[in-house]
């Protein structure tokens, strides 16, 4: 039977979240100039500029912040000409090329959230941001928005390139997860594990933001394997995700 909720890769930090026919595509329209990850795959794009298929007209399209694999301005612009979107939460408007004009030119489609930064997408569907900087102190005036999804009573989290600043995540007291998707960076730190015990309740952490097997010139996966090995709990469920279509039901 097939599962109703789920969590699937596309590639690199791009989930595709489905509940009841509901997709939500969280850094899924990217493209990684900096050659780190891997690009977002043909057969994926193709299937989206032509407005087909489970990535044709996807939902909601959520972004955590501006750098480009994550979020790649020409892309979303091709995506939303092509095909019908409920809502998007565009990364925090900054000089990133073609950013700020893309927000004013879809307005009508920008997701607006609330004083304590929620907005509620479906009946059963709560949007909750919290912002923290960038773990690249190069890039630590980028605003990271970690995101939480509230669906039919689980709660996922996707913190992106969040840093490991301990006081952004005790100030959001209420930012849990059952699921929660963070990188080997994160997960490698002591502080990064402790935010992920204590401030979140996290039962499953997806080591995500990896590049394909064939791209991994770094040996980021090697990174997740022997920090799960050194690090994870009895009572943790952890997993490394770097091939498209892992996934996880909920």
């Amino acid at each position: 039977m097939e599962d109703k909720n789920f969590a699937i890769l596309l590639s690199n930090a791009g989930i595709i979240v489905v509940h009841n026919g509901i997709r939500i595509l969280i850094d899924g329209l990217y493209k990684d100039l900096g050659g780190n990850f891997s690009q977002l795959p043909d057969w994926a794009w193709n299937t989206m500029q032509q407005g087909k298929g489970e990535l044709g007209n996807i939902d909601y399209l959520l972004f955590t912040h501006s750098h480009y694999d994550h979020y790649y301005a020409p892309y979303v612009n091709q995506y939303l000409e092509k095909n019908q979107v409920k809502g998007v939460l565009f990364p925090p408007v900054d000089d990133t090329k073609g950013l700020e004009e893309q927000v004013q030119m879809y307005e009508d489609k920008k997701i607006t959230l609330d004083a304590a930064g929620c907005a509620t997408l479906e009946s059963d569907i709560t949007l909750r941001i919290m912002t923290t900087r960038h773990v690249d102190e190069r890039f630590h005036h980028v605003p990271n928005q970690c995101i939480s999804l509230e669906i039919g009573g689980q709660k996922l989290a996707f913190l992106a390139d969040a840093d490991c600043y301990e006081s952004d995540f005790q100030a959001a007291k209420d930012f849990v997860a059952d699921i929660v998707f963070v990188t080997p960076i994160f997960y490698n730190n002591a502080v990064g594990r402790r935010i992920l015990r204590e401030q979140i309740h996290a039962k499953t952490i997806v080591m995500y933001h990896l590049p394909s097997p064939e791209d991994d010139r770094f040996m980021y996966h090697k990174m997740a394997v022997q920090g799960a090995k050194r690090h994870a709990l009895p009572d943790e469920e952890t997993l490394i995700w770097n091939e498209s279509g892992q996934r996880i039901a909920f």
